[in-house]
């Protein structure tokens, strides 16, 4: 199973930090820092998704811009929010290319 996007960006953020030598990790296991860091995230947003899941989630929730479906009363019965509602949801999800 590959990393979820989360941990892959907690990872990148640790390496960035160590190149510019705001930090110094001195553990001698790889990603120990991230790894603790990613478990503590867990508690309170648990993001298991691989970069694939998460972008075929966000596939899903954009495809309501295909323009067919369900009415804008039936979607938000069905969805819980609005188009608009749900295309600003969308865009707080972000996966890096």
């Amino acid at each position: 199973m590959s990393n979820s996007v989360v941990k892959v960006e907690l990872i990148k953020a640790i390496k960035e930090l160590e190149a510019s030598g705001d930090i110094v990790v001195v553990s001698p296991i790889e990603n120990a820092v991230a790894n603790k860091l990613f478990n503590t995230v867990q508690n309170v947003s648990p993001n298991m998704l691989s970069e694939n899941e998460f972008r075929g989630i966000l596939n899903a929730l954009n495809a309501h811009k295909l323009g067919f479906g369900l009415g804008e009363e039936d979607f938000q019965t069905v969805v819980g929010l609005t188009k608009e509602e749900l295309d600003l949801a969308v865009k707080k999800l972000k996966v890096t290319e």
